[in-house]
């Protein structure tokens, strides 16, 4: 059962004891769990059940895994990795610079800054930059020249930024919101560590994009919550902020950027968010539909990678985001299916197997691309299957490129 994972009962966004149960995807292991190739360790899975609350539109994990499980320091993903979630990044930071006017002498404080990839960006326009990362990326970012706290973000660790750097002119959170265990307990960490004109960048999955993709597998341990517009408008008003700025970046599948300023601060921007929040009126009957269009993509995509093995043999696969090991367990897919899946040279994953699973992660240059019969390939990072395409063709794949989840798969073909 759920070992060491607790349960909520109330919306950790507004305080709503109505919340409801909407997607229920069975049992699985963390999708940083990695055994190393030999290693017979089993991997634990606990339950993903998605509760919605219908008050700010925020869909939340019923089980919650304690952050230290999740994020240990053995952490295996780093930012670097991905062209997309770079263009993201350069991206953020234009944005910065467009509310704020030049960044030069600027502090930013990143929290949950991984290896330092957008704190350099930020240095490149002259800011000064300091990070906040928990697990063993801390280690990257600091050999970048950056002071970086290797902890949790918490109202101690609050403190004692401020008495040793300052309070910081921007504060920014990339796809990290979602990591946040105790969210009440950063929003006061967040307020201690804040001026008066200081400007938070919140970027996370947007709920929004993910009923629009179908992206379920974006609902795994990690992600705690997602996020509505309507979400962020009450966590503005816990910080005593309004929203001045709303964007909907395209990384990840779809991601949703909001800038947080204290009342009168930077000029808001006419980006049609009273529409935004009128559309969210519907994410709750959305989301109680996903259901069956799961139903639907599992059976059509079962059907499909099947056909393909009985012709070809397991599949290669390409790339292994953790959000993959949603679909994969979901599945059933063993080394009957996949023999492999193959990441960049250089990635913490290689000599490992997929989350519950004896498929083995390997390096892109064992992957023969001139392989005769040119077997169709299983991309898992679906949602940058353009990046993933034109690496694979740069390095001389010709074959057909499958996606695990393609739009396609949810529809009736029976």
């Amino acid at each position: 059962m759920a070992e060491q994972a607790s349960a909520i009962t109330s919306c950790e966004v507004c305080g709503s004891v109505d919340l409801r149960l909407a997607v229920d995807l069975g049992f699985h292991p963390m999708c940083d769990d990695l055994v190393a190739v030999g290693d017979d360790r089993a991997c634990r899975e606990y339950p993903i059940e998605i509760l919605f609350c219908d008050v700010c539109r925020t869909a939340h994990q019923r089980f919650q895994i304690p952050k230290h499980e999740l994020f240990p320091a053995t952490y295996h993903y780093r930012s670097r990795h991905t062209a997309d979630v770079l263009n993201g990044m350069k991206d953020l930071v234009a944005a910065c610079e467009q509310s704020l006017g030049s960044l030069a002498a600027k502090k930013v404080l990143d929290i949950g800054c991984n290896d330092g990839s957008l704190l350099s960006f930020f240095v490149a326009k002259g800011a000064i930059a300091f990070g906040i990362e928990p697990t063993g990326a801390a280690a990257d970012a600091s050999q970048r020249g950056y002071p970086i706290v290797n902890d949790f973000f918490s109202e101690a660790v609050a403190e004692d930024f401020v008495r040793r750097h300052g309070r910081p002119d921007i504060v920014t959170f990339t796809n990290v919101f979602a990591h946040i265990e105790d969210l009440k307990s950063v929003l006061r960490a967040l307020q201690q560590v804040c001026q008066e004109h200081t400007l938070i960048v919140i970027e996370n999955h947007y709920l929004g994009a993910i009923l629009d993709k179908n992206q379920f597998d974006t609902f795994y341990h990690e992600h705690p919550r997602t996020y509505s517009y309507t979400s962020f408008a009450h966590i503005a008003k816990s910080l005593g902020r309004e929203i001045v700025r709303a964007e909907f970046p395209k990384r990840y599948g779809g991601n949703i950027r909001i800038f947080l300023a204290a009342p009168h601060g930077p000029s808001r921007a006419d980006d049609g968010q009273a529409a935004i929040a009128r559309a969210e009126e519907l994410f709750g009957q959305r989301l109680d539909q996903l259901a069956g269009k799961i139903s639907r993509w599992k059976t059509n995509k079962l059907d499909e990678i099947r056909s393909l093995v009985a012709e070809h043999g397991p599949m290669r696969a390409k790339a292994f985001p953790g959000r993959a090991a949603i679909p994969i367990k979901m599945l059933g897919l063993t080394t009957a299916d996949v023999s492999a899946a193959y990441e960049k040279p250089g990635s913490a994953k290689i000599g490992h197997y997929i989350p519950g699973t004896r498929i083995p992660i390997k390096s892109d240059d064992d992957f023969d691309p001139g392989k005769a019969d040119q077997a169709p390939l299983l991309n898992l990072a679906w949602h940058i299957t353009n990046e993933i395409s034109s690496y694979l063709r740069q390095r001389g794949y010709a074959g057909r490129i499958i996606d695990i989840i393609s739009p396609e798969d949810f529809l009736d073909k029976r």
